[in-house]
């Protein structure tokens, strides 16, 4: 891989330290993160598995377990590493330390297995975390610098020329593409350690699961499609037939809860019903899930239908049933066959999701694909190239002929922002990894920035891309 991806190393070096000091004063995490996020986070990974206990010990993750369901702390069956001691339990998480004691967690049985405490938030003097039998608990201080920095909250920059357009503009286009190039490098090099990561912490099918998943978020419902696959893995649901699947996924992400039967048309009922024959079985073991502030944050105003989280979920179950298939391709990078993937995606039908956009909508007149040419550009981004390429680094050459999404709102913004009307600026989107190099850009630069431009570091950080 550091033969493919040789600019990567240099892009790092070229934005190494321009913004020291922005994850002190991250948005948004001067108010509480949901706490239902916090868990999605860590789940993932997201703060690391290596942490300094409160009173200084170092604690190290070696099971971060499963996602609790039922009555009780958040996951069970952990195990982390104090010293050379290996301790096996539950873990509880809270965005205030305090919360163990006004939920009353700590006179509860429930929690007694509970090994590690954690939260966001503390009191200046300090609390202690103890169990009913009045045993201490470890407690862990999350710190938005722990966060890794692809899952850190981001700003948002006005959609306006940038005082980078005139010094990109100055530069020669072969200056231009090598350092999009580089910084589409940099991004699947940091996608890849983030899918290592992940794989490691919960096995490669369930990381690729995942990630092809949250790829199935559109945007604003990624966190949810993330939450709802760590809530319901891989190899659970594999035991279970299609059907059963189906409303498992329907049920727990609270799409049957919230659909009235008397408002759905003759088809959708007939569909409802099979779901719930299976579905009312299940649900009282994940009621806990379903309620507030517990359920998955769904977004549906303003998004195209085809984008509807519901469709979406129906094109997941219905990957699902052909796992086999498309893992594998993703099993070794030696199995890897990009015309084949995308032929089993692009072929993906479902009896009732190839004709409805939603569970109130009319059918639609005719079958609409379930997993487009579009979707499928968006997994080989973000989840296949970054997961293949650091085993077989000739892949990056293949990616580099990938053509480029058909319609991307980030990237027009992207493209705006730095190049303004330059007349280049459609040669740097023609391809796939043009698009990412521009986000990733984008992002470090003009995301990261809080003087509305005027002190970014970027216009005269390029004079050392130039040299």
């Amino acid at each position: 891989m550091a033969a493919a991806l040789s600019l990567a190393s240099r892009y790092e070096k070229f934005t190494s330290g321009v913004f020291d000091g922005v994850a002190d004063n991250l948005p948004g995490w001067s108010e509480p993160m949901s706490e239902l996020n916090l868990q999605s986070l860590w789940f993932a990974g997201e703060f690391g598995r290596d942490f300094t206990s409160t009173d200084g010990r170092r604690i190290v993750l070696r099971d971060f377990g499963i996602w609790n369901h039922a009555a009780g702390p958040d996951f069970t069956g952990c195990a982390l590493q104090c010293g050379d001691e290996i301790l096996r339990g539950d873990i509880e998480l809270d965005p205030d330390a305090r919360d163990w004691e006004r939920h009353g967690h700590g006179g509860n049985e429930n929690y007694e297995r509970v090994v590690l405490h954690l939260f966001t938030q503390a009191p200046e003097a300090r609390m202690f975390t103890r169990t009913a039998a009045h045993r201490e608990v470890i407690q862990v201080f999350l710190k938005p610098e722990m966060l890794r920095e692809a899952a850190r909250p981001r700003r948002m920059a006005e959609v306006r020329l940038g005082r980078c357009a005139t010094p990109l503009r100055e530069m020669e286009s072969a200056q231009v593409a090598s350092l999009v190039e580089a910084a589409a490098q940099f991004r699947l090099r940091r996608k890849s350690e983030k899918l290592q990561a992940l794989s490691h912490i919960h096995g490669r099918e369930q990381a690729v699961y995942q990630s092809l998943a949250n790829a199935l978020g559109y945007r604003h419902n990624q966190r949810a499609f993330t939450i709802l696959t760590q809530r319901l893995p891989l190899k659970a649901l594999l035991k279970h037939d299609a059907l059963e699947r189906e409303a498992l996924l329907f049920g727990v992400s609270g799409f049957l809860e919230s659909v009235r039967y008397e408002d759905t048309e003759p088809e959708t009922r007939t569909y409802l019903r099979e779901l719930w024959s299976r579905w009312w079985k299940q649900r009282n073991a994940y009621v806990n899930w379903l309620e507030e502030p517990n359920r998955p944050r769904w977004q549906v105003a303003g998004a195209r239908p085809g984008n509807h989280p519901q469709r979406r979920l129906g094109a997941m179950c219905v990957m699902l049933g052909s796992w086999k298939k498309i893992f594998a391709f993703l099993r070794t990078a030696k199995a890897w066959n990009r015309k084949n993937f995308s032929t089993v995606l692009l072929a993906l039908e479902h009896d009732y999701w190839s004709r409805h956009y939603t569970l109130k909508s009319e059918p639609a007149t005719q079958s609409i694909a379930l997993v487009g040419g579009t979707r499928v550009q968006e997994m080989l981004a973000n989840v296949v190239y970054p997961l293949l390429v650091s085993e077989r680094g000739e892949l990056w050459a293949e990616f580099m002929e990938q053509p480029s999404m058909l319609d991307n709102q980030k990237v027009r913004r992207a493209a705006l922002r730095l190049f303004g009307v330059d007349p280049r600026v459609r040669g740097f989107q023609k391809r796939l990894y043009q698009q990412q190099g521009l986000l990733q850009i984008y992002e470090d630069y003009c995301l990261e920035d809080d003087s509305a431009c005027e002190g970014c570091p970027f216009p005269e950080k390029m004079k050392e891309w130039r040299t």
